[in-house]
């Protein structure tokens, strides 16, 4: 039976990390799965102008998908910003999740229903089956963390000067760092952005607001008759965390927790977590814990000697 679910990590960077959340995300059965690069400072190469790519990090074979500001411009997408007056395309990646969305569909066209993770995702468990399991059986065209209603009077920024298209509208709010859509609600949502792009562009009050996803997405779903519903607390935790201070590894739960810093070496020269500094007394004896790939390292100081080892 073909697989009709699409699961796919967004990232802007590639270290141990992400693709040991890959590596998590591709073994959930009966979909496939996909790693989405916003490819600006990165700079892979795209052989022979494919955008689709197999590519190798940390030994593990990748199915890759590679995007940048001239696929955007070649799908007519606005590049505009809610939070940003001169958008750069980071603005607009940062501002616009739903347009991750279009890009995979347009170029993997033939599934119903497709699942964006944030790169700082952490899955508390070897696999994300438990998590997909829990939504397959549902139909609704957005699945999506906080989905609820906001009223009129909300303190909320992303509602304020926006009556240039939602003046008399029910609005919604979610919050983006899960979200699933249904091929048709992206088709619909493509068509909505381009449209605002026009209106957008001719308005006389710079003022207003460019739509923010995380309020564009679930109010245009919910008031054009797609089906919409929230992801349950229960199964994504949403607090800062830290992999290493926090040890979540510790305990498995098969939850998801967003966001996660990993202290993990990457490509783009993130911190090391050996460059932590210690003091004397703590030199003299202390330990600590810390993460690669879901592997517990234990480290030990004693009389100024360090001594690190993988736990089991």
């Amino acid at each position: 039976m073909k697989n009709n679910t699409l699961l796919f990590i967004s990232t802007h960077l590639i270290n141990k990390a992400v693709i040991s959340e890959y590596t998590k995300l591709s073994k959930v059965s009966n979909c496939d799965c996909l790693l989405v690069i916003d490819n600006t400072k990165l700079q892979l190469p795209i052989n022979n102008d494919c955008r689709v790519q197999k590519l190798t990090f940390y030994e593990k074979e990748i199915d890759c998908f590679l995007f940048d500001e001239d696929l955007n411009n070649s799908l007519k997408l606005p590049m505009l910003a809610a939070q940003a007056s001169q958008a750069t395309f980071g603005d607009v990646m940062w501002s616009n999740a739903d347009y991750r969305f279009i890009y995979v569909k347009k170029y993997f066209p033939n599934y119903d229903y497709y699942w964006q993770f944030d790169y700082d995702i952490f899955c508390n468990g070897k696999s994300y089956e438990t998590f997909i399991n829990k939504y397959q059986h549902k139909k609704d065209d957005l699945l999506i963390c906080g989905f609820n209603k906001i009223n009129k009077d909300t303190d909320w920024c992303w509602a304020k000067d926006i009556d240039w298209i939602y003046k008399d509208t029910q609005l919604y709010g979610s919050f983006f760092p899960i979200c699933r859509l249904s091929k048709n609600a992206i088709d619909f949502l493509y068509q909505k952005r381009i449209e605002y792009g026009k209106l957008y562009k001719n308005l006389n009050n710079n003022k207003q607001k460019w739509p923010l996803c995380e309020l564009f997405v679930p109010v245009e779903l919910a008031n054009n008759n797609f089906s919409c519903s929230a992801i349950n607390e229960n199964t994504i935790h949403l607090q800062n965390y830290n992999l290493n201070e926090d040890r979540l590894f510790e305990n498995p739960d098969d939850r998801l927790y967003h966001p996660v810093k990993s202290n993990i070496e990457n490509l783009n020269n993130e911190v090391k977590s050996d460059k932590i500094k210690y003091n004397f007394f703590q030199k003299l004896f202390s330990f600590r814990n810390r993460y690669e790939n879901s592997v517990k390292i234990k480290t030990i100081y004693l009389l100024f000697f360090k001594i690190s080892f993988k736990c089991k």
